[in-house]
């Protein structure tokens, strides 16, 4: 017989060729505290990950959920590997529409940008 075994998230990522080891930081606080954002409607930002070699990386997410101190984000790697992860509230600001287009601009393939972009370049989106 087989005992449960724990599914742990991955605390490794693919960002830009570059495969970053990442330390998994988790929800402070009791869980009555969380609140979230609306479906569909999760604020665009920019995250600083804290990596295990210290340091950090800055990944482009979106904020699901918050409590007093953290918000969790959710981003994907080159390999479309969905992370999440919650940081302090100081690690993560939200970005213009602007700087999320310019971002999925340049990590859409080039071969593919003819097909997903057409003629418009990017970073001209309504704020």
């Amino acid at each position: 017989m087989m005992g449960d075994m724990e599914i742990l998230p991955p605390t490794s990522f693919l960002l830009d060729g570059v495969t970053y080891e990442f330390i998994h930081p988790e929800r402070v606080g009791p869980v009555e505290d969380v609140k979230s954002w609306e479906m569909g409607q999760y604020p665009k930002v920019h995250a600083l990950v804290p990596l295990k070699a210290g340091g950090t990386v800055a990944v482009y997410a979106e904020a699901k959920h918050w409590n007093r101190t953290q918000i969790s984000v959710n981003w994907y790697d080159d390999d479309k590997v969905s992370l999440t992860a919650w940081l302090p509230k100081g690690d993560v600001r939200p970005v213009t529409d602007t700087e999320w287009d310019i971002d999925e601009y340049n990590r859409c393939p080039e071969w593919l940008r003819v097909i997903q972009w057409g003629k418009r370049l990017p970073g001209f989106l309504p704020e």
